[in-house]
């Protein structure tokens, strides 16, 4: 019966609906039948027989207590009674229900009636005779005349009932076959229904502890493992690991290659484990592993690290390589009193540290995690309140033109004063924001706060003064666009002041927003790549988004400081970026130093950081920008 696992659910539902519906039909057959074999069995097989020979034998009786009344041997009273009898028998074979066949027979019939007339014809003479009278044996001859048809219509009932036996015995038999074929029906249809029932409780009870994509054990199977070792408490640890990359590749080529990216990585990490450790798979790209008989933390690092190795070898699937990485949190169980729950928590609050080295780590869950895990959760339940009360403060920095010290523009980030926790920077908002599904309404904000603010220092201080704002791509839609006209006529700056900075360079939804982004290209708005020469931002976006700037990666100032040479990275980066015709920013310029070595490499660059200017709010922003342009603050 396992082909019956194999079938499609729909499939399957016809199948058992149709057993079903056989099973019903037999069991209704099987009753019929048997209520038709009970009818058969308690009907009498010789009532018409009976009837007529009762009829003959009380015929011959009566006609013998007529001679021995005749003869003074009898009472008139004995005659009457043996005529009372006679007479009671021919409503039975003429009206009874019973003997309803024996009345289509015309001529039996038709003796009986003549038979019934004669002897009713005698009740009055009975009455007014005496014994002796010589009419008695006139009506002795006329009866005895009947005993002879009587006689030949015994014999004829007794056939007739014969041959009625048998169709009778025959109709019982072919009930008797109907009624086996029904139970049969009825017992492999029940057979089949009890084997399917059990196997989908199989199926079910399997289904409710294990993965249906991949096949392993799912939380509830991990909940069985860990009552299982529970009397090894203290010997084990568990391990929580998160793909990076693989939201990418599922977004960028579809579930169904997500899928089997995630079938490839099970099978990589099962071939991983021993047999005393359990692996689960725990939802979307998120797997655990329960590593028992470990006695010190050397035991999970060396273990962590070889499943990094193997997770991180190339995957060749369709003829796309693909490159999947994974954070793993480590939480032991030694010499902890917490339940398997608490660690299995634990674990997971490592894996999110471990993530923020932004490639393949692993990290043992430490106390302060957990501080840092509750800060986050408290800074997302606050977060919409603060952005909805304007509990929220911009502040600024400088852009510089390092070919003649002038700064071109400014760049706004939002911080948070949390009560709790101090200032919050703009990077962690913005993952917030993303978290708690406010990214759109928050970065909305900052633009539009941003860009009164530049109206008013273009009004006193420059009025070719350019803004940079950071845009996540999730916030780069039709919706989007109506926002920024507004803004642009609210605060009637000029579209090309305008430069929105895309952070996040995520390439499904930066193509999905093309005609987006190339319609605030066309009113005049700019762009800029973010991070441009590290694999979050490949060079192939350039050939689909029509950018007039580019902010170099993050690490390319920190490899300049201390190099020997001129760093071959950043001069490419700046060479490309010329031969582009886009204008190169960097940030992170934060000493003297940055820029002596930043003019020997070019001087056609903007540049941010703490070497210009520290980020300041509007207010002192202001001063610096007056002091800059030698004009009377506002």
């Amino acid at each position: 019966m396992n082909w019956l696992t194999k079938l499609p659910p729909k499939y399957k539902k016809l199948l058992i609906s149709l057993v079903i519906l056989l099973f019903v039909v037999s069991a209704i057959i099987s009753v019929y039948q048997l209520r038709q074999i009970i009818q058969l069995l308690e009907s009498p097989k010789s009532t018409t027989s009976w009837s007529v020979v009762q009829l003959q034998m009380e015929h011959r009786r009566f006609i013998n207590s007529l001679e021995l009344y005749r003869l003074g041997g009898v009472e008139k009273s004995e005659v009457m009674f043996r005529y009372d009898i006679l007479w009671s028998r021919f409503p039975v074979l003429l009206e009874g229900q019973e003997n309803a066949e024996f009345q289509k027979i015309s001529s039996a019939k038709q003796l009986v009636y003549e038979l019934f007339h004669e002897v009713q014809r005698i009740e009055p003479l009975l009455e007014a005779l005496p014994p002796n009278h010589e009419k008695f044996e006139l009506l002795i001859e006329q009866l005895s005349v009947y005993a002879a048809p009587l006689n030949s219509l015994v014999i004829r009932e007794f056939q007739r009932n014969s041959e009625f036996d048998k169709k009778t015995d025959f109709k019982l038999l072919q009930l008797q076959l109907f009624l086996s074929f029904a139970i049969g029906a009825l017992l492999i249809c029940g057979s089949i229904l009890i084997v399917m029932i059990v196997r989908e409780n199989h199926i079910n009870r399997y289904l409710a502890n294990h993965d249906v994509l991949t096949g392993l054990p799912n939380r509830a199977g991990l909940r069985e493992f860990i009552a299982s070792v529970d009397g090894e408490r203290g010997e084990y640890a568990i391990m929580v690991l998160d793909l990076n990359g693989f939201k990418n590749i599922n977004d960028s080529y579809g579930h169904d290659y997500g899928d089997r990216i995630l079938n490839v990585v099970a099978q990589r990490l099962q071939g991983q484990m021993r047999s005393c450790d359990f692996l689960v798979r725990l939802g979307g790209d998120e797997f655990a592993i329960v590593q028992t008989q470990v006695r010190s933390a050397e035991d999970c690092s060396g273990f962590a690290q070889r499943l990094i190795n193997i997770v991180e070898k190339p995957m060749s699937l369709e003829g796309r390589e693909c490159f999947v990485g994974t954070s793993i949190g480590i939480s032991m169980a030694l010499d902890q009193d917490n339940d398997w729950l608490t660690i299995l928590g634990q674990a997971d609050t490592a894996m999110y540290q471990a993530k923020q080295a932004r490639g393949s780590a692993w990290r043992f869950y430490e106390g302060k995690m957990q501080r840092l895990k509750e800060r986050e959760q408290l800074l997302l339940s606050q977060f919409r309140e603060a952005l909805g009360e304007h509990k929220l403060s911009l502040f600024y920095q400088p852009i510089v033109d390092l070919a003649d010290d002038k700064v071109v523009g400014a760049e706004v980030q939002a911080s948070w004063l949390h009560p709790d926790y101090g200032w919050v920077e703009h990077a962690e908002l913005v993952d917030i924001a993303h978290s708690c599904g406010a990214v759109v309404n928050f970065e909305s904000w900052v633009l539009s706060s941003a860009a009164q603010q530049l109206k008013r220092w273009q009004h006193s201080v420059a009025t070719e003064l350019r803004l940079v704002v950071p845009i996540s791509s999730s916030t780069l839609h039709s919706d989007f666009l109506v926002l920024v006209n507004r803004v642009l006529i609210e605060s009637r700056i000029l579209p090309q002041r305008l430069i929105l900075n895309i952070i996040d360079s995520h390439q499904p939804l930066l193509l999905d927003s093309v005609d987006a982004i190339c319609e605030l290209r066309r009113i005049g708005v700019s762009l800029s790549l973010d991070n441009f020469g590290s694999a979050e931002c490949p060079l192939e976006l350039l050939k689909h988004i029509p950018v007039q700037y580019l902010r170099g990666a993050k690490g390319l100032m920190a490899d300049l400081v201390g190099a020997n040479d001129k760093c071959p990275m950043l001069m490419a980066t700046v060479l490309f970026a010329e031969r582009l015709g886009l204008k190169l920013m960097l940030d992170g310029v934060e000493n003297q130093q940055h820029l002596t070595q930043l003019k020997e490499v070019s001087k056609q660059v903007w540049v941010l950081g703490s070497a210009v200017a520290e980020w300041a709010p509007a207010e002192s922003f202001s001063k610096y920008l007056q002091q800059s342009f030698e004009q009377p603050a506002s």
